[in-house]
């Protein structure tokens, strides 16, 4: 009996590295000063006007790191309720200039704060990127003045949420 426990007790041992390799890293995302301050910008821009703003996001990818490098603002063309459209950062926003796009939001989830979470409707856009593109793709969206939330395909293996980065230091 003491040896089928202590057999036993080996075999949960020997399990447990095992599961904790198999989880994947999530990616760390990092921003450029410019496009810190061209973040820093659209928001400001897009507090002032009461409407949402979408630009186009390049970037580089090493490992399980994600460097935001520069962002092009995209002027409201087409654009629904928010102020921004779907189709226009699809067709903009596409390799291999570019990575990805960003958008605000900034109508209030909370009493304190914006939604920090992707909704349907950006799931979707994310999603026409990819049709469009065939490409891995770097999503943000910023819900305060330095903060956003991101995901990227291809990193570590898949989309992954990042924590939510600082975007102005």
């Amino acid at each position: 009996m003491r040896l089928a426990a202590r057999i036993g007790a080996l075999l949960w041992i020997a399990a447990v590295p095992l599961v904790a390799q198999n989880q994947p890293a999530k990616p760390t995302f990092k921003f450029s000063p410019e496009a810190g301050t061209a973040l820093r910008n659209l928001w400001q821009e897009s507090v002032a006007l009461q409407e949402e703003r979408v630009a186009c996001l390049a970037s580089s990818i090493r490992n399980d790191t994600v460097l935001v490098t520069r962002v092009a603002t995209l002027a409201p063309v087409d654009a629904d309720s928010m102020g921004i459209s779907a189709t226009a950062s699809v067709e903009q926003c596409g390799p291999p200039e570019w990575s990805g796009t960003v958008h605000t939001h900034i109508a209030m989830f909370t009493d304190e704060s914006p939604s920090t979470r992707f909704s349907a409707q950006d799931r979707i856009a994310m999603r026409l990127w990819y049709d469009r593109w065939h490409a891995d793709g770097v999503f943000c969206l910023l819900y305060s003045r330095e903060h956003a939330r991101c995901e990227a395909d291809g990193v570590v293996g898949g989309m992954r949420s990042g924590p939510s980065p600082r975007v102005v230091r």
